[in-house]
């Protein structure tokens, strides 16, 4: 496997919230299919299919998982929660009216991420985000509907 050493930051520049220098055993290996990695609480497996952005946004995600202390399979809350908190660290000057694309995937490529991270991360900005970044004139995102909704339930 590789082994990553990091002092604060990790080579996408998410920040790693441990005092010092951590290091983590990557390995590539063919997974089940559906599943892109995992972690044991130790290390990280990642699928030796995923592309360079899936793989640097899947190995986030696993870190996310890591520090916060998860080790195999969790809770769909505790999943979305980390997907949530994956978007926010991959993608954190969100501003969806500065997206630029003709579809989600296209718009998602643009900014380095998968278009799983991006639809995360849109729906995880707090309203004032998502209006400020103009998230209610993209009408790419499916998320637009959910939000008009909750806005609407709101109101």
């Amino acid at each position: 496997g590789q082994t990553y050493g990091c002092r604060n930051q990790h080579h996408w520049g998410v920040e790693v919230r441990h005092a010092g220098v951590v290091v983590v055993q990557v390995f590539r290996k063919r997974l089940a299919d559906g599943y892109a990695g995992y972690t044991d609480g130790v290390d990280i497996f990642l699928d030796d299919r995923l592309d360079a952005v899936q793989t640097a946004c899947t190995l986030v995600h696993e870190l996310v998982h890591l520090e916060w202390g998860h080790k195999g399979h969790q809770p769909e809350a505790v999943e979305m929660a980390v997907r949530y908190e994956t978007a926010r660290r991959l993608l954190p000057d969100y501003r969806a009216g500065e997206c630029r694309g003709t579809t989600i995937s296209e718009v998602a490529a643009n900014l380095f991420v998968t278009r799983q991270v991006l639809m995360d991360r849109a729906a995880s900005a707090s309203d004032a985000l998502a209006s400020l970044g103009g998230c209610f004139e993209c009408q790419l995102c499916p998320s637009i509907k959910i939000r008009a909704q909750h806005l609407a339930l709101r109101n």
